[in-house]
């Protein structure tokens, strides 16, 4: 892993960049909602501020900010999940909150093809977003592979979004 105590540029970049992380941990995957699942992938910014927020602040920021009408357009109509219609103290972004500790949170949806879980994770130089699908029907898996070539692109660009959205926060 590359050296976490700056916050890490693309070369020719000044913004941070999220990488996707290839072997997740036992912990992460024990703290997704779904036991079995099909599909799992994990993007993690390294940030000295990564501590500065609570984890649902960073799933608050890079949801319902960042992801914004965009994300529930394809968490609702593409993937048909049953989101909650506003963020509420147990939701984020309309995703329930499953489960949460100090340094994570798990939110979790389903629909009748697919259901999904989200684990972001704060440690001190470092946010994580981990994603774990499993397919409920054929359609679901269909679905999620066009899908998730598009979560690729657009996933590691949460964390460094969601850390400017904190940022100006007062």
């Amino acid at each position: 892993m590359t050296d976490p105590s700056v916050d890490h540029v693309a070369e020719g970049h000044s913004d941070p960049i999220a990488f996707q992380q290839y072997d997740i941990t036992d912990t992460t995957r024990a703290r997704s909602a779904i036991t079995e699942y099909d599909y799992s992938d994990q993007f993690t910014l390294l940030t000295e501020a990564a501590a500065t927020w609570a984890p649902e602040a960073w799933a608050r920021a890079a949801l319902d900010t960042v992801a914004g009408s965009k994300g529930q357009l394809i968490w609702r109509g593409l993937l048909g999940l049953r989101l909650a219609r506003r963020s509420a103290p147990a939701q984020v972004a309309g995703w329930p909150v499953v489960e949460s500790g100090d340094s994570w949170i798990t939110l979790a949806a389903r629909s009748w093809m697919l259901t999904g879980s989200l684990v972001i994770e704060i440690e001190e130089n470092s946010v994580s977003l981990a994603t774990f699908v499993r397919y409920e029907r054929p359609v679901g898996e269909r679905i999620w592979k066009r899908a998730s070539q598009g979560h690729r692109r657009f996933a590691p660009e949460l964390l460094p979004d969601a850390q400017r959205v904190l940022r100006q926060l007062p």
